[in-house]
């Protein structure tokens, strides 16, 4: 894929595994071979239904809980999660998701295949790489930024250093409002609507609707944004991924926040 092609935007299919009482879990990988080195996969499960993540030192693993509730179990500890929940576990560990209510459980795991840098990057990190790092998203870091408006709240999900060259965050704001346009040649990005979303998306000369749970891949380098109207919300996660360690430069763009002192 050219560094300045468009992809369609995808829509997950949320909690086909609860419509259709699946007794085993239903894995589809969404946008394959769209970035390279980074496998997205979308996990649901029924209510009941366990899947098991099995030992991996190929590739570092990030989880995105977007509807449901259920529980992690990993190293001998349980983890309850649910919706709008980010998680991670040191590398090399077993990790078994399983859905406790109705509503099933839909998972996002974001794969990064990993490099001898990114190796070397885990070594320099342990600190933070060898903990379990799970937080709803409302848990997590606000910050402010100078595309965007000082009533919108960005948040970070996944700090950098915890997976090489990944970080993950929020944005979130009520129209009239934008993100304003620009570029980040050093990376590839992903965004995802969440629960209520309903935005357009400007990339280059392209417009594109994106609403809650649907997928966007913003070209590498293209001049990029978000506005949302009147009445309507934005909320989405973008998804960082860095081409090189230098890059992670890119993040001290993001400034933190003290929302008690907000506007």
């Amino acid at each position: 894929m050219t560094s300045n092609s468009h992809s369609p935007t995808v829509r997950l299919d949320m909690q086909v595994a609860a419509r259709t009482s699946a007794k085993t879990p239903i894995l589809r990988d969404v946008l394959p071979n769209e970035i390279p080195g980074v496998r997205t996969t979308m996990l649901s499960l029924a209510s009941g239904v366990t899947h098991i993540e099995p030992v991996s030192e190929a590739e570092d693993r990030v989880f995105l809980v977007l509807s449901g509730s259920g529980k992690f179990a990993a190293n001998g500890k349980r983890y309850p999660v649910a919706r709008e929940t980010i998680a991670h576990f040191p590398l090399g560990w077993t990790v078994a998701m399983k859905a406790i209510d109705d509503q099933g459980l839909d998972i996002l795991i974001l794969r990064l295949t990993l490099t001898p840098d990114d190796r070397e990057d885990l070594a320099a990190h342990t600190n933070l790489n060898r903990e379990v790092y799970l937080k709803t998203f409302n848990e997590c870091v606000p910050y402010g930024e100078a595309i965007k408006s000082a009533k919108t709240v960005s948040r970070t999900l996944l700090p950098k250093d915890i997976v090489p060259r990944m970080a993950i965050g929020t944005v979130e704001t009520t129209g009239p409002d934008k993100v304003a346009p620009h570029r980040h040649p050093m990376l590839e990005q992903y965004f995802l609507g969440l629960t209520g979303n309903d935005i357009t998306v400007i990339a280059d000369d392209l417009r594109i609707p994106l609403k809650s749970h649907e997928l966007y891949h913003i070209p590498l380098g293209s001049n990029h944004g978000a506005e949302v109207g009147s009445g309507r919300k934005l909320y989405y996660v973008w998804m960082d991924f860095f081409q090189d360690r230098k890059g992670l430069e890119w993040l001290n763009e993001h400034k933190p926040l003290d929302l008690d002192k907000a506007p």
